[in-house]
């Protein structure tokens, strides 16, 4: 099964349950599909987000992060996080490399420079207005969904992309070993050390994911 099969499980199993909670809210398992539903809608109806194009998520590891980066997947889309100051401080080149067709970031940014991104938005925006269209989507979990950068130490950005169905491969050993029905996030979410070791394993047993 995939993690979209997984969470509609959820939904249908234990739709009360906790996925994600943080100090502003608490997200069930329904309102947490429910909410990737209506970001899926409005990135494909709205916002024109097509398989393959590049998003960006700007900011720090904030709830509705997680809700986008399922949604971008859902769309056959490429996440392409900035949550490090490094990576936000060398964006004007980021963004020239990737041609992103939006960014959104956490509702507390303030830009110095505004990002060179076609469409910027509140991540908040997302799902604030409901999109009336119901664009078919894919859930091919086997498309690219998710643009890593490092910063090396010689100051060169190394990149690499990786679907869901990987993710999820890499987590598989997490997932048959690991109990945690919880994983707290401290500042980012989608590190190679975070998102796939930590948080997709809480998400496939049912967990709560905990935000600041």
């Amino acid at each position: 099964m995939n993690l979209f099969t997984i969470l509609r499980h959820h939904v249908a199993t234990q739709p009360n349950a906790i996925a994600s909670r943080s100090s502003r809210r608490v997200v069930t398992y329904r309102k947490f599909w429910s909410r990737i539903e209506r970001a899926t809608a409005r990135l494909k109806g709205e916002w024109n987000v097509k398989a393959g194009d590049t998003v960006v998520y700007w900011g720090q590891g904030h709830q509705d992060a997680l809700m986008f980066y399922i949604a971008v997947a859902r769309c056959g889309a490429k996440l392409l996080p900035l949550e490090h100051a490094p990576l936000h401080q060398d964006s004007i080149a980021i963004l020239k490399d990737t041609s992103a067709v939006l960014l959104l970031h956490d509702d507390e940014t303030i830009f110095e420079v505004p990002p060179a991104a076609p469409i910027i938005s509140n991540l908040s925006s997302l799902i604030a207005n409901r999109c009336h269209e119901n664009p078919p989507v894919s859930e091919d979990d086997t498309q690219p969904s998710l643009i890593s950068l490092a910063t090396l130490k010689s100051g060169e950005l190394q990149s690499g992309e990786q679907s869901l169905h990987q993710l999820m491969q890499n987590a598989t050993p997490f997932i048959e070993s690991n109990n945690a029905q919880e994983f707290r996030i401290a500042e980012v979410l989608f590190d190679t050390d975070i998102f796939a070791p930590h948080v997709l394993p809480v998400l496939a047993s049912g967990g709560t994911i905990i935000f600041r």
